[in-house]
Formats: structure tokens, sequence, C-alpha cells
């Protein structure tokens, strides 16, 4: 039942309300648009059209895409705008396996998400580096679980122009008209990532929400439980909690789960262990397939003659006239990728800073006292890199196939609201790391046999796992045997409950996965409305 004039919610010592109590901020008529869950009592029923669980891109990008539709959207963030660190205490869990850096500090609460997180220098704030999925990545390549997406990249490519919008990037599909590094014929390709600000999500996304009508953000607020139907394909109940010890639940016609794919994935155990007859208890790959972005630093390139830095240029940081942020990166072709048994990767390309052993290094940083020369993005601005650098280094970002080993457990230990904790199970593979080496040698003969200069290398180096880039764990999947979600992203068996984020993910690629979690979340919300 939709309720038109505001989030209809119920007090078990007063009865029935419209709006909310103790609002923080109210619409022009009044209207409550948004709640602290600490300000609710213990039995309170909140009804709602639609939920949403969790306010990170994907949440957000969801309850943006559904403004002013007639039916009212409930979107429950764990966190706040402020920081407290009994919040992100939440986060804390256990890591079996290899290394990896603990649960707590790899995510964040509160409207936004992991945004907080980012850690690239974008004009002055922190950003992220944004690109789509290759073709590779959504084709099938067989092994366990078979198939790849269930629909190829050409399907998503309207989503991603709509994407750009929503993450305040330029034009889909934009390379700035240059080229980079003589590559073609040796199986490598240039292309670009675009880079977006934190606070198109931080700011500006979240005000729309605020502004809209129909679109109720609950801080505060940590969903804890899914309650089904007796048939158990449909649910009826979320059950919720605030760090306060208030207790209380959301009714909705339609549940999406927009938590992260750790927070994602412990909601949909913790569930099942409460109620098996849950539809998708049956589903063995829900927690599997954990996949991450480790990221190779090992190979450094020696250009072999001064013009080469003009074009790699390419690869910098730059602005382009519509104001968008763009910069170069270096992949295969998916013939390269497929000969080779290689995973999806990108290769950045950062600048070493030349020893001071010539006359005209030390003139060149001389006449800069007040900084040395950037070893990061911008390093093209500085007068004759070529006098300043005398290598770059090659961070190669890392593709990982879904392994059913690398996954989701509930753990014994429990949090401030008694949920199980989680525990991830993550281990870099033999094989893996024998891809890695043929990445390397690989990419050392590609630039060899276009007289690109040298490429060392460190044999047996492992990667670093820790881009943070979570994804699996309720991938999606035409066959429920192979996944957790059906291609509409609604979980397998279930009438009204859906995933929004990277754990729909059946491969991940190599980036940053929140474009295409903004271009999957703009997708859903397309379907919802038909609902």
């Amino acid at each position: 039942m939709a309720f038109r004039h505001g989030l209809r919610w119920y007090d078990h010592r007063d009865g029935l309300h419209q709006g909310a109590p103790a609002p923080r901020r109210a619409a022009g008529d009044g209207r409550t648009v948004e709640l602290s869950a600490r300000s609710l009592s213990a039995g309170t029923l909140l009804d709602a059209d639609i939920c949403i669980i969790g306010a990170g891109p994907a949440g957000l990008t969801l309850a943006r895409e559904l403004v002013g539709i007639p039916l009212e959207v409930l979107v429950l963030e764990s966190g706040d705008a402020g920081t407290d660190s009994r919040v992100d205490d939440l986060n804390i869990g256990t890591v079996r396996g290899d290394r990896y850096e603990d649960l707590r500090s790899t995510r964040h609460r509160g409207p936004g998400g992991t945004v907080h997180l980012w850690n690239t220098p974008i004009a002055g704030e922190q950003g992220a580096k944004f690109a789509p999925l290759d073709p590779f990545d959504f084709a099938s390549r067989g092994g366990d679980p078979p198939g790849g997406w269930p629909f190829d990249r050409d399907h998503l490519v309207p989503f991603y122009h709509r994407a750009h919008q929503v993450c305040g990037l330029g034009r889909f599909g934009s390379d700035g008209g240059r080229s980079g590094l003589p590559l073609a014929g040796h199986g490598l390709v240039s292309s670009v990532y675009h880079f977006g600000r934190a606070s198109t999500f931080l700011r500006r996304n979240v005000d729309a929400l605020r502004s809209a009508d129909n679109i109720t953000l609950c801080s505060g607020a940590t969903a804890c439980l899914l309650v089904t139907d007796g048939t158990g394909r449909r649910v009826v109940r979320a059950r919720a909690a605030a760090l306060s010890g208030a207790t209380f639940a959301i009714s909705a016609r339609i549940f999406v789960l927009a938590a992260g794919t750790i927070e994602t994935t412990r909601l949909l155990l913790a569930s099942v262990a409460a109620d098996p007859a849950a539809a998708w208890s049956g589903l063995d790959w829900l927690g599997r397939g954990f996949m991450e972005h480790p990221r190779d630093y090992t190979l450094t390139w020696t250009p072999a003659r001064p013009a080469l830095f003009d074009d790699a240029t390419f690869y910098d940081a730059r602005a382009q006239q519509d104001g968008a942020i763009i910069g170069g990166r270096i992949g295969a072709t998916s013939e390269i990728l497929r000969a080779h048994g290689l995973p999806d990767f990108g290769v950045t390309l950062l600048p070493r800073r030349a020893h001071a052993s010539s006359t005209r290094t030390i003139r060149t940083i001389l006449a800069r006292p007040r900084a040395g020369p950037p070893a990061g993005y911008g390093w093209s601005r500085v007068e004759r890199p070529d006098n300043v650098y005398d290598a770059f280094r090659l961070v190669v970002n890392l593709g990982q196939r879904p392994d059913a080993a690398n996954r989701i457990e509930l753990g014994g230990a429990k949090d401030a609201l008694g949920m199980p904790r989680s525990t991830l199970y993550w281990r870099w593979r033999d094989a893996e790391q024998a891809a890695l080496e043929r990445l390397r040698m690989m990419l050392a003969s590609a630039f060899d046999r276009a007289g690109l200069g040298r490429i060392d290398m460190q044999p047996g180096a492992r990667p670093d796992p820790n881009a943070h880039h979570h994804a699996g764990t309720t991938r999606m999947s035409s066959d429920p045997r192979h996944g957790v979600v059906d291609a509409d992203a609604r979980v397998h068996g279930t009438d009204n409950l859906f995933v929004s984020g990277a754990s729909v993910f059946p491969t991940a690629g190599f980036v940053n996965p929140t474009l295409t979690i903004v271009a999957m979340a703009i997708r859903l919300a397309d379907e919802l409305r038909k609902l």
C-alpha cells in the first residue's frame, strides 16, 4: 500500500502517526524527510512501499532514480553524517587465509558509505578513478561457476552513459582525443580512467534525497534480520536496531539490499539462521566467490629514449574542456588475455624521480626549491619531465576470478546489536600467482618488441590485496545453481527481495567498481518502476 503523504509509522504506545518523531529536518510542507533511528521508540513499525537498506553509492543512486515516483521510499543507513567509532565497530570481523586488512578499516558507515575512504586526490579533494568493465569481463570463460554475466557489455552501455552523469564525470567514452604509447600490434591497448570527486556522493546525491517528497532517509538504523512469510518467498519485515538499544521493524512491498558486499551477505546469512524457510537458504553460492582487486607494484619501466616521456603524458591526469578529468591506462586485447590465460588488468604509470647524478637534473630540481616534483598524478606539468624522472613504476590492477573457497561466513562472536560477526576466508591461489608471472613477462616482452625500453620485475613477489573493492558473494546468474540473484537482481526464489551493489558481480574486472555499481543501480531502478 502506498502512502502519498509521508512515511507511515506505528508506535506501540500511541497508535498511528503520520511523519516521524523528533525529526532532524522537515520538508517545506512540514513532512519529515529525514529522521534518526535513535529517536524511535522500541516497537515502532515503519511502513513504506520500497525499503532500501544502505546509503552508499548503490543505495543513494537507486533512491535518487526513484525520486518523484508515486511511491514512498525509505532508505535505512547504519551510520549518520557524524563520526561514531561505535558504529564502525559493527564492521569488525575475522579474516582467515592470506594477509588481508581487517574488515573494520575497509568500510565506512554513513551516507555515502565507503566513498568516505576514497584516497585519489582530485583538484584539491578526495576522489576515485572510474572506468567501465571491459567486454572481456562479461564473457563466459568456463570453470566453476560456469558462465559470465547474463548479458553482454553492450546491454549495460546506456546505463554507463547515465552513470557518468550521476557520478559527475564527463561524457562516457571520451578519451580526450589523444593517444598514448605506440603499442598497436603488440596486444596492448590504451584507454582512460575518468576521475570523480567524493563530494558528488557525499553532498550532491545525498542532498537530492533530502529535498525529495517521497524519500525518507533514516540514519543510525542497522538492519539485523529479514523476516519472510510462510512460504519463504516474500520478505514481509526487516528488523532493525539503533545503538541506543531500540529495536523496530520495517514493512515494505519491495526490499533492496544495498549495504555493501560484506554486510549484504551477512544480513542474508543471519536471516537464514533465524528463518531456515527463507528461499535463499538453499543457494549454494550465497557468500561464495568473494573477489578483490590485488595490485602489483613490482614492475619498473625505463624508457628507451627521452621522447617517450611526451607519449607517456597521455597517462597522467589532465582536465578536459568540459571540466572532466581523465588519465590514461594500459590494458590488453581480449585475444591476448585468452591466449595467455591472463586476468583482466589495467596499468597506471607513475614516474620515478631521477637520481641527482647529473648537473642537468640538479639544476632542474633546484629551480623548484619550495617543493619537489610530483611522484604521482600531475607529473606531466613539470617542465622537461625527462630531466626530472628517469623511469616509471607500473602499477598493475588485477581482476580476480570467483573462487567458491573465497567466501563470507558468520562467525561465533556477536556485535553490539547481537548480530553474528562476519568471517572472510580469502586466499591468493598459486594459479593466480602463475597468471601474474605470465602477465609480467607479457608486458616486458610487449614493451621490448615495441622499442619502448626495459621493464624490470621482481619474480615471485605477491600482489597487495588491499584495494578494498569487495565484490561477489551474491553473484548474478540465470541459473540459481550458479548464483544468488537473477538477471534482474532479484534473489532467486523470492518475489520482492533485490540486491544492488558489487556483491552481484559475476566477475569484477580490475577497476574501482563504483561506475558499474551505479550503472546497475540505475538499471534496477528502471525495473522497480515497472513493478
